[in-house]
């Protein structure tokens, strides 16, 4: 009885051991804050980075931007399949759409036509390619997650990639990188506030007006003390104003009433 109760007890120790080992594997762990952001923030560049790329091939007449805006498709759409398979492999939610600033640089980029699209073009992206690289660095040195650790290798490689072929384009002005051409407006929410802002200023004037207007007034008469009735009409017992005595009767009752 004893030896059967001391194997049935070694079996389930074995078992959850081997459940241990396997949880211990890679990509079946929460991942980390910071390796959970390099996924989010490879996603967002996808998002914008392969329309961006699109844009360049319809929009550009110029070959090398057309050339390195098709690279752009093609290494982001291979990213971003990476991407969603590792980050259903961990459970860690994606975004579906670009944030409110890639938003506005494909609104601005469209909205740009010949050499001032290239520049536009070429000044975010490169822009943008700066910004992640710091990250995908820290993650590749710290990470102690196999999976992620090749992952952001990969993206190291095609980052690191991407900057020299914008530069490659001639449209990359290193002294302005950090702002390469300001926004008009930051996000959609800023845009929608000066929207609002444009419709309603006429209504705004035209009540500033009327509500000066009602202050002047309001002014102009008191200037002019109001007319007493008594002037107009005379009191009880005095001449009314061309001099007439006049008591309506109640003088008269009064001294009745006595």
């Amino acid at each position: 009885m004893r030896r059967s109760l001391a194997l049935l007890l070694l079996l389930v120790t074995l078992f959850t051991a081997g459940q241990a080992v396997a949880s211990a594997q890679p990509g079946s762990q929460p991942l980390s804050y910071l390796d959970g952001e390099l996924l989010t923030k490879v996603k967002l560049a996808g998002l914008w980075e392969i329309p961006s790329g699109q844009m360049a091939q319809e929009r550009s007449s110029d070959p090398k931007v057309q050339e390195v805006g098709r690279t752009l498709v093609s290494d982001h759409t291979m990213l971003d399949d990476a991407t969603n398979q590792l980050a259903a492999q961990y459970g860690h939610p994606l975004p579906q759409e670009p944030n409110d600033s890639q938003k506005s640089w494909l609104t601005e980029m469209a909205s740009s036509t010949g050499a001032r699209f290239d520049s536009v073009w070429a000044m975010r992206l490169r822009s943008a390619h700066g910004m992640i690289f710091p990250l995908i660095a820290q993650v590749r040195a710290e990470t102690t997650d196999p999976e992620i650790r090749k992952f952001a290798t990969t993206a190291n490689t095609i980052v690191m990639k991407h900057m020299t072929i914008l530069e490659s384009t001639n449209n990359v002005d290193y002294a302005t990188l950090a702002d390469p051409t300001p926004l008009t407006l930051n996000s959609d929410s800023d845009g929608t506030m000066m929207v609002m802002v444009v419709a309603l200023l006429p209504l705004l004037v035209a009540l500033a007006v009327f509500l000066l207007w009602l202050a002047t007034r309001g002014k102009n008469r008191r200037a002019y003390p109001p007319v007493s009735r008594v002037d107009d009409e005379d009191d009880d017992y005095g001449e009314d104003r061309r001099g007439h005595r006049r008591d309506d009767g109640r003088r008269s009752r009064l001294f009745a009433d006595r």
